[in-house]
């Protein structure tokens, strides 16, 4: 007959390892997220609404993005888990992804220059710092 033994650890350790993973959750293992906003307009002046803007940051293998809204007023603000809780601070290449439009012909057109919905030719680059306003006007252009 075979027998199995499951060596558990003493209840005291179990305890405390689960209050650790508690606390370490609740003050959210340092990584606070700093609220960024701003505003996108087209060519014309006119904002940009429908429109998404997009910041990626992270290293080369751990990439993470960012997304925010653009609103009729064109403004936006950022979220990384859930909208607008912000990023962490650092350095990001930011794309507008512009909003679903047809023209008569039934060709979906981009109101502004294509190099804007790409992250190697946006040109778009920001610097998320705590303690600043981190509010970024961005002006696509034809």
């Amino acid at each position: 007959m075979t027998r199995f033994f499951m060596i558990t650890p003493k209840p005291q350790i179990a305890a405390l390892t689960l209050l650790g993973l508690s606390l370490a959750r609740l003050t959210g293992c340092g990584s606070k997220n700093i609220q960024v906003h701003g505003k996108v307009t087209l060519p014309d002046g006119k904002p940009a609404a429908g429109s998404q803007v997009v910041f990626q940051g992270g290293a080369e293998k751990r990439k993470f993005t960012a997304r925010g809204d653009v609103g009729p007023d064109g403004t936006f603000t950022v979220g990384t888990e859930k909208p607008g809780d912000g990023v962490p601070p650092g350095k990001y290449n930011v794309i507008v992804n512009p909003p679903p439009m047809v023209n008569a012909e039934g060709l979906y057109v981009v109101p502004f220059n294509n190099k804007f919905t790409n992250f190697t030719t946006s040109g778009l680059e920001f610097e998320v710092k705590p303690g600043a306003t981190n509010d970024f006007e961005i002006k696509v252009t034809k």
